[in-house]
């Protein structure tokens, strides 16, 4: 019988072999690192265009004209909101809070986000109390917009903490959307 004699690969040729599976493998990591910093690159940009606005961004609650419980209402209050910022902004969210001490209101009303026009707080599932918002939310550079808070109604004694009363103190808090706000506490006259 005829024995085969096994050879292995000669050594130049596991060389070029090994060489080619490195090459290969380099440059598979290479277009993968590629695309992987190309949109981590973006994502960042993006971020960052969002911080520069923010920066740039700059509101002020002007002033806040709070009437007290009059025949058919319970008050509202009027909010002059002026962007002091260097770009255009859009607004968020709205909350005024009152304080425990507070005579009559000593709820809170929050619109996590502002829509144009009537906005809704829900005290319960059949009550509810309006925001009304301006008919466009974006605030050029050194413009104002005006936003009304209504609260409860004079026949809902269920609500009491919805109404406002001279000597009531609140809070007022306006965010836009870059993230930057304006808060301050306001008495009912």
């Amino acid at each position: 019988m005829k024995q085969r004699s096994k050879k292995a690969v000669s050594p130049v040729l596991a060389t070029l072999m090994m060489v080619a599976v490195a090459v290969a493998m380099s440059v598979i990591i290479f277009t993968w690192s590629q695309s992987f910093l190309s949109q981590t690159g973006e994502a960042a940009s993006g971020q960052q265009a969002s911080q520069n606005i923010a920066a740039q961004s700059g509101i002020l609650i002007e002033a806040v004209t709070a009437t007290q419980s009059a025949s058919g209402s319970n008050g509202t209050a009027t909010i002059y909101v002026r962007n002091v910022g260097g770009v255009s902004i859009e607004l968020g969210s709205i909350s005024v809070v009152g304080r425990p001490s507070n005579s009559k209101f000593k709820g809170s009303i929050s619109i996590p986000q502002l829509t144009t026009g009537d906005n809704y707080y829900y005290v319960s599932s059949s009550y509810r109390l309006k925001v009304v918002a301006p008919a466009d939310l974006t605030i050029g550079r050194g413009y104002s917009k005006t936003m009304t808070v209504n609260f409860a109604q004079l026949d809902d004694a269920n609500y009491p903490n919805h109404q406002l009363t001279a000597g009531d103190m609140f809070t007022v808090k306006v965010t836009t959307k870059a993230g930057t706000f304006a808060q301050a506490t306001y008495t009912v006259p």
